[in-house]
């Protein structure tokens, strides 16, 4: 390597880190919050693994951009499909109008909760109107349901029984197929 070659890749190195570094004092870290977040609770020990095929759902409750509150132990009775995302997640993007489509073909049946980790309601409401999404979004500005659930990728989706049981967990963006087959397990169909 010649040392204008070196020196351009230097300087290319150190300009990203600056911009990466400005970025995250403007949006205030990881946990930012431009407005006052509402906040979300779960139930997570610390140490405690992630919860596993088989295992109970930790419990939580947050507050959904409309200002609604959502409990996971009271949609006990009904298979919940628990998404954890983030607007500026590719992937979620991406799978966002396949995620609307079937949460619309479920309705009354499965109930969809979505978990926005490290967001706060004035970052995840316009991304939600964007999108035309219409299932609870919840935002998670101080990351505490996704520490509940070990969430250290999104999207995640993790399909609960109707009991609070997880039965399956589906790492990166789903598609219209897969989910529609989830969901239909939990059901029995």
């Amino acid at each position: 390597m010649t040392k204008q070659t070196l020196r351009n890749v230097v300087v290319i190195v150190v300009t990203t880190v600056v911009i990466l570094a400005g970025l995250w004092l403007v949006k205030g870290g990881w946990h930012s919050g431009g407005t006052a977040a509402p906040s979300a609770t779960a139930s997570v020990v610390a140490g405690q693994a992630a919860p596993a095929v088989g295992q109970p759902a930790p419990d939580f409750t947050g507050t959904t951009v409309d200002g609604a509150s959502v409990t996971l132990s009271k949609l006990a009775g009904q298979p919940v499909w628990l998404i954890f995302g983030a607007t500026w997640c590719a992937d979620c993007r991406v799978e966002a109008p396949d995620v609307e489509a079937v949460a619309q073909a479920y309705v009354g049946r499965v109930q969809v909760v979505s978990v926005y980790v490290g967001e706060d309601t004035s970052t995840v409401q316009p991304y939600a109107q964007r999108f035309g999404l219409t299932m609870p979004a919840v935002p998670d500005p101080g990351n505490a349901i996704g520490d509940a659930y070990g969430v250290i990728g999104i999207p995640v989706h993790y399909f609960i029984d109707s009991s609070g049981v997880i039965r399956n967990i589906h790492v990166g963006a789903i598609t219209q197929v897969s989910a529609k087959a989830q969901l239909d397990a939990l059901l029995g169909d």
